[in-house]
């Protein structure tokens, strides 16, 4: 009696034993299958594709946009007829920006900058090309101080008589930010002696 209630035990532990060993010689089994499909699945079949390690890099930090006060709208009217509805050439506005930058070798950051915007044609426009003038300055902290650099770009947009608003776009990548500095960027149209 004490014999066949040891040999049910032991018979329900060797079952055990042996189910989880199928279970995980299968799991195991799987797994190796599973790498080599995984593999084929990301690569096509082809040879593992090379990832730079700057992919991983954290991101490269940018100084902060300031749009100038009163540089979002340029409002262009036939002469004589100034701040007058029907004399309204057109009007253009900034209404997004973004920058990126990345590292260069030297250790300065090389930034790309990216502006956008309407136009939208007045009564008194007659259709051609428009000419933008956004001036984009580099400045260091602190009051008063003088632009490492600033330069006025340009943006043409072909407007025709009565169309709708036209949508414009500047993207540059031209501007370097010394090492070390701590800057911003300061932003907006400049229409220059005509202001």
């Amino acid at each position: 009696m004490m014999i066949s209630a040891f040999q049910a035990v032991f018979d329900v532990k060797l079952k055990t034993i042996l189910t989880a060993g199928l279970c995980a010689a299968t799991l195991a089994g799987c797994g190796g299958g599973s790498d080599s499909i995984a593999s084929k699945i990301i690569t096509g079949g082809q040879e593992p594709i090379e990832v730079s390690p700057a992919t991983f890099a954290p991101p490269v930090p940018c100084p902060s946009m300031e749009l100038k006060s009163n540089a979002y709208l340029i409002r262009n009217y036939v002469r004589g007829k100034e701040d007058e509805s029907e004399g309204l050439l057109y009007q253009a506005t900034v209404e997004d920006w973004a920058n990126s930058c990345t590292q260069q070798a030297d250790g300065q950051r090389l930034m790309k900058v990216g502006l956008s915007g309407d136009v939208t044609p007045g009564p008194a426009w007659k259709g051609g090309e428009i000419v933008l003038p956004l001036r984009v300055a580099i400045v260091p902290g602190g009051t008063g101080a003088k632009p490492l650099s600033s330069e006025v770009l340009t943006v043409p947009v072909t407007l025709g008589e009565s169309a709708p608003a036209e949508k414009w776009t500047l993207i540059e990548e031209k501007f370097t930010i010394p090492q070390g500095q701590s800057v911003k960027v300061v932003f907006g149209f400049d229409e220059g002696r005509r202001r």
